[in-house]
């Protein structure tokens, strides 16, 4: 059976689960900076980690992700059309 775990959100999760969000998020941020390869994370190595971790991790992934989008928000929003 697959262990389970409540985060500090509320959120249900696996340990599998949160591996796979930490690599999307790894991914998502070096697709944007072209020097970095793509991100494959040892999965034995990564469920030796404690739920907490592996939620700390994630989060400190997604807060720099979210000031990502927040330093970049003027440029994105002047992308929208504009109709009269």
């Amino acid at each position: 059976m697959m262990q389970t775990y409540l985060t500090k959100s509320g959120e249900l999760v696996t340990k599998q689960g949160l591996i796979d969000e930490i690599q999307a998020l790894l991914n998502n941020i070096a697709h944007r900076d072209s020097k970095l390869q793509q991100t494959y994370l040892n999965k034995d190595i990564m469920e030796v980690l404690e739920f907490s971790e592996l939620e700390s991790i994630r989060d400190n992934l997604l807060e720099k992700s979210s000031n990502h989008i927040e330093s970049n928000k003027d440029w994105l929003l002047g992308l929208v059309d504009k109709k009269p």
